[in-house]
């Protein structure tokens, strides 16, 4: 039963993305690095060939990253409106913000939304094949070549499709080499692909040092960037708001909530006063 109900709930998850994104089960299996036999299986809700180990990688891949309810706060509909015009009108804009923002949350509901939208996460640890190698893999290829040819991969990706849009999330974590790729996919897409930078305030401060130092390739690549769009912080009525939609009503405890400098120890606090934490 536990498996079938795993089963259930894989396939439910699968539907409700391919549906969403337009996107055919083997792009998902290279996507979420799965067989595409997997989704075979999960289709055709074969228990006898699918491990709980297998079916938890898969709902884990694809499920919402939590139920909280998410409130269009001025921060949250800035973020989907720089989407959706530089998906529109083919842009490049980059998104900064405090920590806690909530701009992560914002651009990854723009991104299960969406259709022909990708979105890939920086790590500190990433060299450039690597974060190539992610890029290809969000858009479902499985592809690990040299630097160009991955480069070349994902300009002629986003080329056969109908406005993409590549969503970077703590674009501040790049390196030097990994901003230049991005320069040259900018270059080869630029009239037909929207790119989203997202990060904190280093970002931006470290990108306008390197330009007025005028080293290699910065001043072009920020020459790039149509605007830098700064996140607010939170404001009373909004802290209230998403207090009592996340079923916390206690007066006394909103008002303690007030002096939260951000949304994510806000997420934090609700949690915890519900006893999740």
């Amino acid at each position: 039963m536990q498996k079938e109900n795993l089963i259930q709930q894989a396939r439910e998850l699968i539907n409700d993305y391919t549906g969403l994104k337009k996107v055919s089960k083997n792009r998902l299996a290279s996507k979420i690095q799965v067989s595409p036999a997997v989704l075979t299986f999960i289709e055709q809700g074969n228990t006898d060939n699918l491990s709980e180990e297998m079916l938890l990688k898969v709902i884990n891949a694809l499920k919402p990253a939590s139920d909280f309810t998410i409130l269009g706060t001025s921060n949250y509909n800035s973020v989907q409106s720089i989407c959706q015009k530089s998906q529109a009108h083919s842009l490049m804009n980059a998104v900064i913000g405090y920590t806690g923002a909530g701009k992560t949350t914002a651009l990854y509901d723009y991104y299960r939304a969406g259709r022909n939208v990708y979105y890939v996460e920086c790590k500190n640890s990433m060299n450039r094949r690597q974060f190539l190698h992610s890029v290809l893999l969000e858009m479902g290829i499985n592809y690990l070549g040299s630097v160009y040819d991955m480069v070349k991969q994902i300009i002629e990706q986003l080329n056969s499709q109908t406005k993409p849009l590549v969503i970077i999330d703590e674009a501040g974590k790049v390196s030097t080499n990994v901003l230049l790729d991005l320069h040259d996919i900018r270059n080869g897409t630029m009239y037909n692909a929207g790119i989203i930078l997202a990060g904190c305030e280093y970002f931006q401060r470290d990108m306008e040092k390197a330009v007025t130092k005028e080293k290699p390739g910065y001043p072009e690549f920020h020459s790039r960037i149509v605007n830098w769009n700064i996140l607010n912080r939170p404001t009373k009525t909004e802290i209230t708001a998403i207090c009592k939609g996340n079923g916390l009503n206690d007066d006394d405890i909103i008002s303690d909530f007030h002096r939260l400098p951000n949304y994510r120890l806000l997420y934090n606090a609700i949690l915890n006063e519900r006893g999740q934490l």
